[in-house]
């Protein structure tokens, strides 16, 4: 028979691999489940920012496509593993943030810079 501190164990273990893998399904979505929903909106729009430029039509002299998708793919495997630790870990929210700061340089390289008059 097990006791009740082995039982909220388990449960809390499945809980963190359901709210995982909800983030999977749609970022941002695990956290918003588990009561973080600040948290979960910042993934969400992360993803959203970064998926953007895939449906723009534009001609470039360069790929913009595949750092974009590398960059939502990114964002979008650091919501699931957010979503799976208990508490959030410094290192995923150093990595969005990396990933935010380098994907909005991106972005503002390819839509701004050609605008400028430089």
């Amino acid at each position: 028979m097990k006791d009740k501190k082995s039982r909220d164990a388990e449960k809390k273990g499945r809980s963190r691999v359901f709210s995982a893998v909800l983030s999977l399904v749609l970022p941002g979505l695990g956290q918003m489940i588990r009561g973080r929903v600040f948290a979960g909106c910042l993934f969400l729009f992360n993803v959203v920012l970064y998926l953007a430029p895939l449906f723009v039509s534009r001609q470039a002299d360069y790929d913009v496509q595949t750092p974009s998708l590398l960059i939502a793919v990114g964002v979008w495997l650091c919501s699931a593993l957010d979503a799976f630790l208990y508490k959030s870990s410094f290192l995923v929210m150093a990595l969005l943030v990396s990933l935010f700061c380098f994907g909005m340089g991106f972005l503002g390289a390819f839509f701004v810079l050609p605008h400028l008059d430089i």
